[in-house]
């Protein structure tokens, strides 16, 4: 015990600069030096998670960061997002922060963790995640991600695009760039994009400081995957079934059954007189939300389309 205390006291003494940094929802920063969560009195908890069929149970130490960010008083917020040092990051809405147990972890099974590399761990989530080497952690107002104007097709778009083998700095794939489709999407010069996957994913990205030089991988099934060198691979999504960059939109044609799921979590404001307009070569066809839905034949040879509320 003697010992675990004097190495506590040596790395808040070599290092007393280092800190966690919060941004409240008015955009001011609080820093909070690690040595503040060490003169908190730690707790041990457990995680488990399945590896070949076999259970296995981590211990660690550290204190219950979702009772201690409560109890600073920061302001209301909409959403919380952890980054990393490494620039990975993971966000969740009031809602469901409110529903989660989270702690900020310093030991695992008896060894400390190097200050700068303090862990932010949801024991009831998967480990994606959870957060190492936690930097900043960021209080935001809500954003409503505004309804797409126009919907095209994920695979009919692409097809018009070049598929480039072993795009830089990716080998042993092949996909699309951003930065050669991006700018048919938006002329803005800073993009919003919004990804989501076909297991419910969802993700919010900037071009060009996150997107730039990534590429959309066409694998081996024909799913399409997110590959960014400005962001680490843990952020990398899989089977892209959604993507929308400001006002417009692709979709993936097989996913069209589930549009009103994809409303619903993206909080579209969808409305039971809300309709669809389907925009062909040389002529437009109204259909209501659900007949459209019930009966997707009708989208063949469609060239985009738009939700009317």
């Amino acid at each position: 015990m003697k010992v675990y205390l004097l190495t506590i006291i040596a790395l808040c003494l070599l290092a007393p600069l280092c800190a966690i940094n919060i941004v409240d929802n008015q955009g001011i920063s609080h820093e909070y030096p690690y040595e503040t969560f060490f003169r908190i009195q730690g707790k041990e908890f457990e995680t488990t998670k399945e590896l070949d069929g076999e259970t296995i149970t981590t211990t660690w130490k550290g204190i219950r960061f979702d009772n201690w960010l409560a109890e600073q008083k920061l302001g209301d917020f909409a959403k919380i997002k952890f980054i990393s040092s490494d620039r990975y990051e993971v966000t969740f809405n009031k809602a469901e922060w409110d529903t989660l147990t989270c702690w900020l972890a310093h030991t695992e099974s008896g060894v400390l963790f190097p200050k700068e590399q303090f862990r932010v761990i949801f024991p009831h989530l998967r480990s994606q995640y959870w957060v190492r080497n936690i930097k900043q952690v960021r209080l935001e107002n809500y954003q409503q991600i505004p309804m797409p104007q126009k919907l095209m097709f994920l695979k009919a778009f692409l097809m018009e695009q070049k598929l480039i083998q072993d795009p830089k700095p990716f080998v042993k794939m092949q996909g699309y760039r951003f930065d050669d489709f991006i700018g048919e999407l938006s002329e803005n010069p800073t993009k919003e994009i919004l990804l989501y996957s076909a297991d419910g994913l969802s993700q919010s990205l900037s071009y060009p400081s996150q997107l730039s030089g990534a590429v959309l991988e066409l694998d081996a099934n024909g799913k399409y995957n997110l590959k960014s060198p400005q962001i680490p691979g843990g952020m990398w999504m899989k089977d892209i079934v959604y993507l929308q960059c400001d006002a417009s939109a692709l979709i993936d044609m097989r996913y069209i059954s589930r549009l009103i799921p994809l409303a619903k979590a993206l909080d579209w404001p969808l409305t039971p007189e809300t309709s669809l307009k389907l925009n062909f070569y040389k002529h437009s066809e109204n259909y209501s939300l659900g007949e459209a839905l019930a009966e997707p034949m009708i989208f063949e040879g469609c060239e985009d389309f738009e939700l009317v509320p």
